[in-house]
């Protein structure tokens, strides 16, 4: 057995134990949480088994996703507070450090724990204790969704920085938006927004919103807002609440989408949308939407993107970069 008395000595311990796996070496992840950056302490990760408690602010979706397309095999513990990292051949890991970029890269958290020589630790019975269940796409979806309720922004790591479109695509668990398409500038919010944001949140007057149909959109959902003609002023808006405008509020009313999809705080305050948007997604949408046609965005009824006008975007993208 060997003692580690600093973050640094269980980083080092941690990547000698997981990394360079040979064909008959099965290497066990029992850990509270996979925090933000966790693929750069979890090395070789094909093949690896990721045990983790699904407790959003502390584990994050988006590195499970990325994780699992490496072939790593992720699995849901409840109440899961362990931090064991094992392989047959190269030992053990006990220790207090997280797979998160605050326990385990640069910041200032102070850890501890112990090494021990291969056939000390029997992972089974851990394995048997812990009674893993394999992640399901919808584990990850509800992951992703309740991490951005207020207060639960990643606690475990420096943020993961949102996947470009074409990775979002792959994503098993990856997250929905909507398209937020306008044509004429509305430009009062609802008296009844305005109030409600002031209420909810504290704020005088909201950030952003968009006029829609009943039903098209939800609190929560994630909009890609874009003027047509054009596609111009591409951007991301968060929904934090739908309301129906009154037809007696002149400045906001407008009769063929009488509910107002309301962003109460500016965008810094919340957490990752979907996927960046860069130089190369907004031309290849662009001329996504112009092949698909801009008639045929306005006559969506629903503002889930179709999955021709997602290929589009993506054949333009591979054909850019």
């Amino acid at each position: 057995m060997k003692i580690l008395y600093s973050s640094a000595e269980v980083h080092d311990a941690i990547k000698d134990v997981l990394a360079d796996p040979q064909p008959d070496d099965r290497r066990v992840a029992l850990v509270a949480f996979v925090g933000g950056q966790a693929q750069a302490f979890l090395p070789n990760p094909e093949g690896l088994e990721v045990v983790c408690c699904l407790q959003s602010g502390s584990t994050d979706a988006l590195t499970l996703n990325r994780l699992r397309k490496r072939n790593a095999k992720i699995y849901k513990s409840e109440r899961l507070h362990m931090k064991v990292y094992w392989s047959s051949r190269r030992g053990c890991v006990i220790c207090s450090a997280n797979a998160s970029g605050s326990a385990l890269g640069g910041g200032n958290q102070k850890e501890a724990g112990a090494w021990f020589s291969p056939n000390v630790v029997d992972i089974d019975r851990l394995w048997d204790y812990t009674k893993p269940k394999l992640i399901e796409k919808g584990d990850l979806k509800r992951l992703a969704r309740d991490a951005e309720k207020p207060g639960k922004r990643n606690a475990n790591g420096s943020e993961e920085m949102p996947p470009d479109f074409l990775e979002w695509l792959t994503l098993s668990g990856r997250r929905d938006w909507k398209l937020g398409w306008w044509s004429e500038e509305a430009t009062e919010f609802a008296e009844d927004a305005v109030e409600k944001a002031k209420q909810s949140y504290g704020v005088e007057e909201p950030n952003d919103f968009i006029c829609v149909k009943q039903g098209q959109v939800q609190a929560r959902n994630w909009l890609l807002k874009f003027r047509i003609p054009g596609e111009t002023f591409i951007r991301w808006s968060y929904v934090d609440f739908v309301i129906k405008v009154r037809p007696s509020d002149k400045g906001a009313f407008y009769k063929g989408y009488p509910f107002q999809a309301v962003q109460a705080n500016p965008p810094r305050l919340y957490p990752r949308p979907p996927f960046k948007i860069g130089k190369a997604f907004c031309s290849a949408f662009k001329k996504a939407i112009k092949t698909y046609g801009e008639e045929e965005i306005e006559s969506l009824e629903s503002l889930k993107p179709p999955k021709p006008l997602l290929n589009l975007i993506a054949n333009n993208m591979r054909t850019v970069t």
